[in-house]
C-alpha cells in the first residue's frame, strides 16, 4: 500500500465527521488504562463525536493513518519494531499539522523532550494521571481543531479568493465576511469605508477590493493622509497651475487627476484637516477638481476607498470630521475585527507568511510544530497581522532548523516589564480574559514551585510534600513550569 502523503492526507481531512484520536501501545494494562482516562476526561471537540483508535505497534498506527485521517495521535515510546521517537519523525513526514502526544517512564523525560525537538505536541509520565492527561487532551484537542479546519479549507480558500497573490487568507466567518464585502464592493463604483485597528489589513482589503474591480488594469493612487507634507496636501492631492504660489514653476496635476479612471485610496482619512474635507467632499459629489491658482474645473471619474482606525462617528460629533463627508463615505462600511478575535486565522496567515519568507531567505523547508502553533494563536496580537508578519519574519530569519518550536515563538514575543504592581497588571490587562487567566496560573505556579524548592533547599521529596502534591506530579510541575528535571535536585 503507497505511504500516505500531505495532499492525500489534506483531502482525507475535507471529507470526514469524527473526531479521531489513534492510540499506540503493546502493553494491554497500559493500554486499559489510557482508554479509562481518555474515558474519564469526557473529551469533546467542536464538529462530530470523539472515536479512539487503538494499534499496537507503529507500524499499524502507520498503517491506519495511511487509510483514514487522524486528528490526535497518543503513543508510547516503547514499541516493539519502530519506536516511540521514529514514529514520531515519520508522522511529521506525513501530517505535520496532526499534534502528537508521546507517553514516557519518568527515567525516558530525555527521549520524550526530543520527540518534542522533533515535532512531539507535548509529553505525559506514566503511571498517566487522569486529571493531567485530560488537560493535555483537551489543550491538543483544542490546537488539532483549529489545524483540521485550516488544512481543509486553506486550499479552497487560497483558490477562491486569490486576491494580490494569495495575500488575503483566512478561514473564520469574520474572514469570510469581508471576502464577501470585497466582492460586493468590487461590482461597484459606490465609495467605502474601510475602519480597523493599527495592523488589521485596511491596506489590503481597499487593493482587494481593486483587484477584483473592472478598474483592476487602471491605477491605484494610494494617498496617506498622515504623511502628505503640510501646507502641501492640497496641491498634492489637487494639483497646481504654474505660479500657483513660490516654486510653482509648471503646472502639475494632482494625486486625485493622476488616478483618473482608477481607485484613489485615502488612507487615515479621519487625519485630513477640515478645510480639505470640504473640497474633497466636492469631489466626491461633483467628480471634478480644481487645481490650486486655477479658474477651470477638470472632471473625474474613478472609485474611492477610505480607511481610518479612528471613530469617525465620535470626530463627527465632536465637530472634527465633516457629517456630510462621513456620510458620502460610509456608503458600504467594512470593519476589519482584530485579529485576537478570529484567532482560528492566525494558523493559516501565520504559515502563509512562513511559506513566503521561507521561499524569499532559502529555507521553504521550514515549519512550525504544533506547541509554536500553539503560542502564536494564545497570544493577544496587539499589533494584528503587521505584528504577526514582524514575528513569523524574525523566527524564519532565526531558525537554525527546519522545526520553528513554541519556545522559539515564545523568544520572539514582547514580554511585560514587572515595575511594581502596575507592572504586573499590565501583563494582563492588554490579553484577553482566558489568556490572562491561563497566563496568572502559570505565574504562580512558578513562583510558587520555586519559593516551596528554596525553603526545602532544593529537595523535590520534602517539596513536594509540603505542598500536598504527588512527588511525580510535582516533578511534572517542575519540568513543565521551571523546565527542571527530577534529576536536577534530590
Amino acid at each position: 500500500m503507497p505511504s500516505p502523503t500531505p495532499e492525500s492526507v489534506a483531502t482525507a481531512r475535507m471529507a470526514r465527521a469524527p473526531f479521531t484520536i489513534l492510540v499506540v501501545e503493546d502493553d494491554p494494562s497500559d493500554t486499559e488504562l489510557l482508554l479509562h482516562a481518555i474515558e474519564k476526561a469526557e473529551l469533546k471537540a467542536v464538529e462530530g463525536e470523539i472515536k479512539v483508535e487503538v494499534r499496537a505497534t507503529a507500524e499499524g498506527a502507520l498503517k491506519l493513518l495511511g487509510e483514514r485521517p487522524v486528528d490526535l495521535l497518543l503513543t508510547d515510546m516503547v514499541l516493539p519494531g519502530i519506536d516511540g521517537l521514529e514514529l514520531v519523525t515519520q508522522v511529521q513526514d506525513i501530517d505535520r499539522n496532526l499534534p502528537v502526544l508521546v507517553v514516557t517512564r519518568l527515567s525516558g523525560i530525555s527521549t520524550a523532550v526530543d520527540a518534542m525537538r522533533r515535532g512531539a505536541y507535548d509529553y505525559i509520565l506514566k503511571p498517566v494521571n487522569p486529571t493531567d492527561l485530560g488537560m493535555r487532551l483537551h489543550r491538543a484537542i483544542r490546537i488539532s481543531e483549529i489545524l483540521r479546519r485550516n488544512s481543509a479549507l486553506e486550499r479552497s480558500v487560497r483558490h477562491e479568493h486569490d486576491m494580490e497573490a494569495g495575500i488575503l487568507v483566512g478561514v473564520s466567518d469574520a474572514f469570510n465576511e469581508q471576502i464577501r464585502k470585497i466582492r460586493e464592493a468590487a461590482q461597484v463604483r459606490s465609495t467605502v469605508l474601510i475602519s480597523g485597528e493599527t495592523g488589521t489589513g485596511k491596506g489590503l482589503i481597499a487593493r482587494a477590493i481593486h483587484d477584483q474591480s473592472r478598474e483592476r488594469d487602471k491605477p491605484f493612487q494610494v494617498i496617506d493622509c498622515t504623511t502628505v507634507p503640510e501646507g502641501m496636501v492640497e496641491s498634492e492631492l489637487f494639483g497646481h497651475v504654474r505660479g500657483a504660489f513660490t516654486g510653482a514653476i509648471a503646472d502639475k496635476p494632482g494625486l486625485i487627476e493622476i488616478a483618473n479612471g482608477g481607485t484613489v485610496f485615502l488612507d487615515e482619512i479621519g487625519e485630513l484637516p477640515l478645510p480639505l474635507q470640504t473640497k474633497l467632499l466636492r469631489v466626491l459629489e461633483d467628480s471634478e477638481v480644481r487645481p490650486v491658482g486655477g479658474t477651470r474645473v477638470k472632471r473625474v471619474d474613478m472609485r474611492f476607498v477610505a480607511a481610518t482606525n479612528q471613530d469617525l462617528e465620535e470626530k463627527v460629533r465632536s465637530g472634527t470630521f465633516r457629517k456630510d463627508l462621513y456620510y458620502r463615505l460610509a456608503v458600504v462600511v467594512i470593519r476589519l475585527p482584530p485579529l485576537r478575535e478570529h484567532g482560528e486565522d492566525i494558523p493559516v496567515v501565520a504559515r502563509h507568511l512562513l511559506a513566503k519568507f521561507g521561499r524569499e531567505m532559502g529555507k521553504p523547508r521550514c515549519y512550525f510544530d504544533a506547541s509554536a502553533l500553539e503560542e502564536l494563536t494564545a497570544y493577544a496580537w496587539p499589533g494584528n497581522v503587521r505584528e504577526l508578519r514582524n514575528v513569523v519574519e524574525r523566527s524564519v530569519m532565526l531558525a537554525t532548523g527546519e522545526a520553528i518550536t513554541g519556545e522559539e515563538i515564545t523568544r520572539l514575543l514582547p514580554t511585560a516589564r514587572k515595575a511594581g504592581a502596575s507592572g504586573e497588571e499590565a501583563q494582563y490587562s492588554n490579553l484577553p480574559y482566558m489568556e490572562a487567566k491561563k497566563k496568572a496560573l502559570a505565574d504562580f505556579t512558578s513562583a510558587y514551585l520555586q519559593s516551596k524548592l528554596a525553603i526545602h533547599e532544593g529537595n523535590i521529596t520534602k517539596a513536594a510534600e509540603a505542598s500536598s502534591i504527588p512527588r511525580q506530579h510535582f516533578s511534572l510541575l517542575l519540568k513543565r513550569y521551571l523546565g527542571r528535571g527530577a534529576g536536577d535536585a534530590s
